[in-house]
C-alpha cells in the first residue's frame, strides 16, 4: 500500500540505491521495537540490518553523543585532533586479535573500509591480484564492488575493471554448493575440495596481494562454513606471503557470539574491517591492520574530511563499553544456540525450512520449495517476511536467490520480546504452510534477489 512519502520517494531516489521490502515509515524507535506514524509497534529482528547491536537509541550511546554535540561536533582530523578518535583506535587496536603493532584508519561504511583495506594490501605488497568468494558481499564502491561474487553476473556489472584481477573461488556452504557434498555430514570433504580450489588458484595466479574473507557470509544468507576452512585460509595466506583481510562489517563487536567472528576458528588476520554495529547507530567504520601496512600509504592518500567523526566515535565507545560491560557477547552465543534449536525445531514441522544455521544472534532461515529438491524459494520467504509485518515482526531476506531470513535482533533483546518474536516468526510460517498469504501481497517487494 502506496503512502505519499513513498510516492515521493520513488520520484526522487533511483531505484539502484534501494531494496524495499514494505510500506514502513519508522518514526521513532526504543530498544529493540520502532513505532509508526500511526503508533503502531514492531520488533526488529534485524537491529536496522546489523546496524543496532544494543537496540534503537540506548540511552547511554544517546548521552554520549549529546554531549559531544553540545560542545563540537567535529573538526577535521586531518588537520588537528579529536579524543574521540584516538581513543577508539586504542580500544579497537587492544580488542582485535593479535598482539603485534596496529593502526587504525576510519571511514563511514563497510563499503569504503574495505577500499582501503584492499587499496592498503595492493600498496603494502605491490600486487595486483585479489582472491574473493563465491556468494561473498563487501559493498559496493569499486574494489568492494569487484569482489563480492553475490552480484557478478547479476547485475551487469561483469565489465568492471576491478573484476580483472579478482578470483574467485568457492565458499563452502554446507547446505548448498556446486560438489553436492552435505557439509554437516562430511565437513573434512567439503573443506578439502573448497581449499583445494583456493590452492588451485594461488599456485597457478601470480601477484595475489590478499585473500578477502566473512568468518560468515552475510548477504549470501548467514552462511557458516566448516570450521577447519578458514584455518585453512589463514594457513595457505601466511605460507604464501599473502595477507589476510577479515571482513567483520556484519560479524564484528560480539554479533557471533565471539568479540570478532574469525575468533572462531583461531586465526589472526592481518587486517580486520568493522563497520554496521560500529557506530551504535551513526556512521562509522574502522580498518584496523598491522601498523606497517597503513604505514605504506602515500601521506593524504586516504584521507576524508570526516573520517574519525567525534560523535560517531564516541557513540561507538559508549556501544562497546555497553557490550563488554553487560557481558552481551556471552549471551549472544548463548541466546543463539537457544533460537537455533527453537527454529530447527520449528523447520522439522515445515518442509519449506530447508535449512537453520547461524553463530550467536546471526542466524538464517533457508525456505524452499521443498527439503528434498532443496530448491529456493524466494516467493515464500517474502510471504513469511510479508506475514511477519503485519503481526508486528521486522525480518528480511538475503541471498543470492532471495530466499534465506535473516534473524539478527540486538544482542541485548528481552528474553520477553525475544519469545514473542519467535511466536510471530512461528505464525508467520504457518500462515505460508495454510495458504494465508496470496501472491499478490508481495508482488511489488524489493530486497535481495529482485535484481
Amino acid at each position: 500500500m502506496a503512502t505519499s512519502i513513498t510516492v515521493e520517494e520513488e520520484s526522487l531516489i533511483p531505484r539502484a540505491f534501494v531494496l524495499k521490502y514494505f510500506p514502513f515509515i519508522p518514526v521513532k524507535g526504543k530498544g529493540c521495537r520502532l513505532y509508526d506514524e500511526a503508533g503502531r509497534e514492531f520488533i526488529d529482528a534485524t537491529s536496522g540490518s546489523g546496524v543496532y547491536l544494543i537496540g534503537f537509541n540506548h540511552e547511554e550511546v544517546v548521552k554520549e553523543v549529546l554531549d559531544q554535540v553540545k560542545e563540537l561536533f567535529n573538526y577535521t582530523t586531518l588537520y588537528f585532533y579529536n579524543k574521540p578518535s584516538i581513543d577508539l583506535a586504542k580500544t579497537l587496536g587492544e580488542l582485535s586479535p593479535g598482539g603485534f603493532s596496529k593502526k587504525v584508519v576510519f571511514g563511514f561504511s563497510g563499503s569504503d573500509a574495505l577500499e582501503i583495506a584492499l587499496m592498503a594490501s595492493l600498496h603494502y605488497t605491490g600486487r595486483s591480484r585479489i582472491i574473493s568468494f563465491s556468494d561473498s558481499f563487501h559493498g559496493t564502491l569499486y574494489l568492494p564492488l569487484g569482489v563480492s561474487g553475490i552480484l557478478r553476473g547479476s547485475i551487469g556489472f561483469n565489465s568492471l575493471l576491478a573484476y580483472r584481477d579478482v578470483l574467485f573461488v568457492e565458499y563452502p556452504n554446507p547446505y548448498r554448493n556446486k560438489w553436492g557434498v552435505d557439509g554437516y555430514e562430511q565437513p573434512g570433504e567439503l573443506t578439502n575440495l573448497a581449499v583445494g580450489e583456493l590452492e588451485k588458484a594461488v599456485r597457478e595466479t601470480g601477484g595475489v596481494s590478499s585473500i578477502v574473507v566473512e568468518p560468515v557470509q552475510g548477504d549470501a544468507g548467514i552462511v557458516v562454513p566448516p570450521r577447519d576452512f578458514v584455518r585453512e585460509v589463514a594457513r595457505i595466506a601466511g605460507e604464501n606471503n599473502i595477507l589476510l583481510v577479515d571482513d567483520e562489517a556484519q560479524t564484528g563487536l560480539g554479533r557471533t557470539g565471539a568479540w570478532w567472528g574469525i575468533q572462531h576458528y583461531g586465526v589472526t588476520p592481518d587486517i580486520v574491517v568493522s563497520a554496521k554495529a560500529l557506530g551504535g547507530g551513526f556512521p562509522l567504520s574502522a580498518v584496523i591492520a598491522r601498523s606497517e601496512i597503513l604505514d605504506s600509504l602515500p601521506r593524504v592518500g586516504l584521507g576524508f574530511t570526516n573520517m574519525g567523526h567525534a560523535v560517531s566515535c564516541r557513540a561507538a565507545l559508549a556501544t562497546i563499553r555497553v557490550v563488554s560491560r553487560e557481558e552481551l557477547v556471552d549471551r549472544a552465543r548463548l541466546l543463539g544456540a537457544e533460537v537455533l534449536k527453537r527454529l530447527g525445531e520449528l523447520g522439522e514441522k515445515y518442509h519449506f525450512i530447508g535449512d537453520v544455521r547461524g553463530l550467536g544472534l546471526m542466524i538464517g532461515v533457508e525456505v524452499v520449495e521443498d527439503r528434498r529438491s532443496r530448491k529456493p524459494s524466494r516467493l515464500k520467504a517474502l510471504k513469511i517476511s510479508w506475514s511477519a509485518w503485519r503481526r508486528g515482526l521486522i525480518i528480511t531476506t538475503l541471498g543470492r536467490q532471495g530466499n534465506v531470513l535473516r534473524f539478527m535482533p540486538p544482542l541485548n533483546i528481552p528474553r520477553e520480546d525475544l519469545e514473542e518474536s519467535l511466536r510471530i516468526l512461528e505464525e508467520a510460517v504457518r500462515d505460508v504452510a495454510e495458504g494465508r498469504v496470496p501472491d499478490e501481497a508481495v508482488e511489488n517487494i524489493g530486497g535481495w534477489g529482485s535484481w
